[in-house]
C-alpha cells in the first residue's frame, strides 16, 4: 500500500486533484485525513438508526442494521444493539464485553446518513473535491457504519467486486487484505493474516487514516479492538447502470399498460399457433413495441435527466434527510442564500432545481430572475428578491418558493444578530 504524503497536515484535507491522478482507479492507498464527522455524532446516529432492529431484523427497509457474532449473523440482536441508556459509545462496548464474554462480533449501519443532515452534509461536502476531480457518480453511494471489535469479515472477497471503497477509520485499528479481481478468484487462505500470500496486499490503518481502494479488489476487513469506521461504497461496475436503466424501463412499460398485476398466460395446445392471433409471438412483439416507444420517448429523457440533477446535488449521497420545517415568511424577512442550486435545462421554457438531492422545475425565465435575486450567499429580505422578479412584495408564489427553498436547506433565515456563512 501507498501512503500518501501530499496531504495538507495543517488542515487535514485531502488534494483530491493529486489523488485522482495518482491513485482512483488505479490503485489502493492509505492518506492520513481529518475524518468528517466524529465518534460522538456516529454513537447518536447509530443508536438511532437501531432502534427499529430491537425487536428483530427489518428486511426493505433504511437505515440497515446488521449484528454478527462469531460465526453468525443474529437475525434478533434485540439489547446487543446500542440504545439510549448507553450514553457514549463506551458505555455500550463495555456492555457488549460483558454480554458476549469476549467473542468477537461487527455492527454494519448501512445508509444511516439520512437521518442526519448535519452528517450527511459533512459527508458530502468532504467527497465533493473528489467528484470534482474525477467525475461525479451517476448511481447512489452507499455510506456504511462499521463497529468491529476482534472480527474478520470475509463477504468482500466471497463475491466480485462491483464498488470501489473510502473508508476512515475513526478509532482502533483496521486491517484490509485485498486482492485484485484480475487475477482470478482469491486463495482460500486470503483471510490468514499470519500467511504471506503472493498477489494478496495487507495493509493496517489507524484512526485518524482513511483507505480507498479500486473496484476491481476483493477485500477482507479485520477490526481490532474496539474499531470504529465510516466506509462510503462507490458503484464503478459497467453493467450497474444499465441494471438501473433495466428497471426503469420496466416500470416505464408497466405503467402503459394500465397496472395490470395478472400475470399474462399465453395459449398453447391443440389448434393454438404461436404465431396465430392471441398468440404468444403478438403478445411477445407488442411488448417489444411498448419497450422501444418508452426507450425513444421524452418522458425517458425527461426522468434521467431529474435523476441525474438529484444526484449531482447530492453527491451522490442517497437516500436524503428529509426537509426541514418551513418558517413564516414576509416581505421583510431576510434570507440568503447558503446551498448549492443545481440547475439543469428541463424541456422547453422550463429548468430543473436540485438542492439536496431535491428536485423541481421552475420556468427558465423566473428561474433566472430568482437565482440573480438570491445573488451569492449575500443578505437580501423577501421584499428586494419580489421586486428583482417584478412582483409584489407579497406575492404569494414567491413566498411559497422561498418557503420551499428554506425547507431543502437552500437559504436560511437571518435570525437577529446572526452573520450570513458561506
Amino acid at each position: 500500500m501507498t501512503l500518501i504524503h501530499e496531504v495538507s497536515q495543517a488542515s487535514g484535507n485531502v488534494d483530491w486533484a493529486l489523488f485522482g491522478q495518482r491513485y482512483w482507479a488505479r490503485q489502493p492507498a492509505r492518506l492520513c485525513v481529518r475524518p468528517p464527522v466524529g465518534l460522538d455524532q456516529i454513537h447518536a446516529l447509530t443508536v438511532q438508526s437501531c432502534a427499529p432492529f430491537r425487536a428483530g431484523t427489518r428486511f426493505g427497509v433504511m437505515p440497515d442494521v446488521r449484528f454478527l457474532a462469531g460465526d453468525g449473523w443474529l437475525r434478533a440482536p434485540g439489547e446487543r444493539l446500542p440504545n439510549t441508556t448507553d450514553r457514549t459509545l463506551d458505555d455500550y462496548l463495555d456492555r457488549l464485553d460483558a454480554d458476549l464474554s469476549g467473542q468477537g462480533y461487527l455492527l454494519t449501519v448501512r445508509q444511516p446518513l439520512l437521518l442526519d443532515y448535519t452528517l450527511w452534509s459533512a459527508v458530502r461536502d468532504a467527497i465533493r473535491g473528489l467528484w470534482q476531480a474525477v467525475g461525479w457518480p451517476n448511481l447512489p453511494v452507499v455510506a456504511e457504519v462499521l463497529i468491529g471489535d476482534r472480527f474478520t469479515q470475509h463477504v468482500g472477497a466471497t463475491e466480485a467486486p462491483t464498488h470501489a471503497a473510502l473508508t476512515w477509520v475513526l478509532r482502533g485499528r483496521m486491517g484490509v487484505r485485498l486482492w485484485d479481481e484480475r487475477r482470478g478468484s482469491p486463495p482460500a487462505a486470503i483471510a490468514d493474516p499470519d500467511r504471506d500470500l503472493d498477489g494478496v496486499r495487507a495493509v493496517s490503518a489507524d484512526a485518524g487514516e482513511l483507505l480507498y481502494w479500486p473496484g476491481d479488489q476483493r477485500h477482507v476487513d479485520t477490526y481490532h479492538e474496539r474499531c470504529v469506521a465510516l466506509r462510503l461504497r462507490i458503484p464503478t461496475d459497467r453493467r450497474l447502470p444499465f441494471t438501473e436503466l433495466r428497471d426503469l424501463l420496466a416500470d416505464l412499460v408497466h405503467g402503459q399498460q394500465g397496472n395490470d398485476e395478472t400475470v399474462p398466460y399465453f395459449p398453447f395446445g391443440p389448434g393454438s399457433r404461436v404465431d396465430g392471433q392471441g398468440g404468444v409471438l403478438p403478445h411477445l412483439s407488442a411488448l417489444g413495441d411498448e419497450l422501444r416507444t418508452v426507450a425513444d420517448g421524452e418522458q425517458l429523457r425527461r426522468i434521467l435527466r431529474v435523476r441525474w440533477a438529484a444526484l449531482r446535488s447530492a453527491a451522490g449521497l442517497e437516500p436524503i434527510p428529509v426537509p426541514r420545517d418551513g418558517v413564516p415568511m414576509t416581505p421583510r424577512s431576510r434570507i440568503y442564500r447558503s446551498g448549492e442550486i443545481v440547475r439543469m435545462p428541463h424541456g422547453p421554457g422550463h429548468e430543473v432545481w436540485a438542492i439536496n438531492g431535491n428536485v423541481f422545475t421552475l420556468p427558465r425565465a423566473a428561474s433566472d430572475r430568482v437565482f440573480a435575486a438570491l445573488r451569492d450567499g449575500e443578505e437580501t429580505s423577501v421584499a428586494e428578491v419580489c421586486r428583482a422578479i417584478g412582483v409584489a412584495d407579497d406575492n404569494e408564489n414567491v413566498l411559497a418558493l422561498l418557503n420551499r427553498l428554506y425547507r431543502l436547506r437552500g437559504i436560511e433565515v437571518v435570525e437577529m444578530n446572526e452573520v450570513p456563512t458561506r
